[in-house]
C-alpha cells in the first residue's frame, strides 16, 4: 500500500499534470490523526488512528466538472481487559460528475463507496461494503448555494449481511450562507430509510456549523448537530445521539511558509441508546490535522467533524460512519 505521505506528494503534484491537458484542478488532501475515547459499563474503550483525505474538482470547462474524493483511516480499538485490539480500516472513494446552467443551477450524479473492514483477530476479517447511486440538484446564488439528492445504497454481500433482504434509500439538504467575509455558515439534514424483511428503520442525521475568519491566518470554527435511530416495531425507543465540535486552524503561507493549514478540534458526543437501559456514554474526540491547498481549493480540515453540516456526505449512515 502507498505510505500516506508519499500519495499526498501525488495528489499535490496532480494540477501540474492534468493542466498540460488543458483541464484545471483545485482541491485539497489533509493528512489526519485522532483520538477517541469512552467508557460503556465501566469499561474504557479507545480509538485512535490516522487518515488521509483527498477532495477535488477537475474542470473540463465552465459547464462541467468532475468532483472527486478519496478517504482511507486506520485505527486501532483498544478494549479494556480484553488483551487485544480490534483493527478498523474504512476506505471511501467519490465521483460526482456535474453540470451547471449559466442562471447558478447545477445537476449531477453520483457514487459513494465505503469499505469497512473489521480484524478481529488474525486473520478473521469481517468487511461491509456500501456503494451508493443517486442524483443531485441545486442553485448557487453567489453569496451561498442550496443543494438536495435523492440515491440508494447497495451494501453488497457480506458475510455480516447475509440472508438479509435490504433496500435502503438516502435523502437530504444542505445549504451554505457567506453572512459577511469573514463569517460562513451551513448546514445540512441527512435522511437513510432501511427496509429489512418486514422492519422499518429510519436513520436522521443533522448538524449546523459556521467559520470565521480572524485574520492573520487563523480561523475559528464549530459544529452542532445529532443523529437519532427509529428502530420501528423493534423498539418504541430510538438511539440518539448530540454532537459539538470545536476547531481553529492556522495558515502557515500566511508567515511566509509553504501553503500549508494546521487545524486541531475537539468533539463531544452524547449517546441514548435506548432500549440498551443505563447505557448512555460520551465520546470525546481530539484530532489533528495538515491540509494541503490544491490551486484554488479550500483549506478547511477534512478530518473534521464539520463535514457532515458542510453537505459532504451523501447518507445518514455514512455521517456517522465518517466521524469517529
Amino acid at each position: 500500500m502507498m505510505k500516506p505521505a508519499l500519495l499526498a506528494g501525488a495528489l499535490v503534484a496532480l494540477p501540474t499534470l492534468v493542466s498540460a491537458q488543458g483541464v484545471e484542478f483545485d482541491g485539497a488532501v489533509t493528512l489526519g490523526y485522532a483520538f477517541n475515547s469512552s467508557s460503556i459499563g465501566g469499561t474504557d474503550l479507545n480509538l485512535n488512528g490516522y487518515s488521509i483525505d483527498f477532495d477535488g474538482d477537475l474542470s473540463f470547462s465552465e459547464e462541467f466538472s468532475v468532483g472527486l474524493g478519496f478517504g482511507f483511516s486506520s485505527g486501532d480499538l483498544e478494549i479494556g481487559g480484553l488483551g487485544t485490539d480490534l483493527n478498523i480500516d474504512l476506505i471511501s472513494l467519490e465521483v460526482e460528475p456535474q453540470y451547471s446552467f449559466s442562471n447558478g443551477a447545477y445537476v449531477g450524479a453520483y457514487y459513494h463507496m465505503n469499505d469497512l473492514d473489521l480484524a478481529l483477530l488474525a486473520p478473521i476479517t469481517f468487511g461491509i461494503d456500501a456503494n451508493s447511486y443517486g442524483v443531485f440538484g441545486g442553485y448557487d446564488f453567489g453569496q451561498g448555494h442550496v443543494e438536495a439528492f435523492y440515491g440508494t445504497t447497495d451494501l453488497g454481500d457480506s458475510p455480516l449481511l447475509a440472508g438479509l433482504n435490504l433496500d435502503v434509500v438516502d435523502y437530504g439538504v444542505s445549504g451554505a450562507y457567506q453572512v459577511m467575509p469573514e463569517l460562513e455558515i451551513y448546514g445540512a439534514v441527512l435522511r437513510t430509510d432501511i427496509s429489512v424483511a418486514t422492519v422499518d428503520l429510519h436513520a436522521t442525521a443533522y448538524s449546523i456549523g459556521a467559520s470565521y475568519d480572524l485574520g492573520n491566518g487563523f480561523d475559528i470554527y464549530g459544529a452542532v448537530g445529532g443523529a437519532t435511530l427509529d428502530l420501528g416495531a423493534l423498539s418504541p425507543q430510538d438511539i440518539t445521539s448530540t454532537g459539538l465540535t470545536l476547531g481553529a486552524s492556522y495558515d502557515l503561507s500566511q508567515s511566509g511558509s509553504m501553503p500549508i493549514v494546521l487545524s486541531a478540534e475537539y468533539s463531544r458526543t452524547s449517546l441514548d441508546l435506548g432500549p440498551i437501559a443505563g447505557v448512555d456514554p460520551d465520546i470525546d474526540r481530539f484530532a489533528v490535522g495538515l491540509t494541503i491547498p490544491i490551486g484554488n481549493g479550500s483549506s478547511a480540515p477534512l478530518n473534521s467533524n464539520t463535514r457532515t453540516a458542510h453537505g459532504d456526505y451523501r447518507s445518514a449512515l455514512g455521517a456517522v460512519l465518517n466521524s469517529f
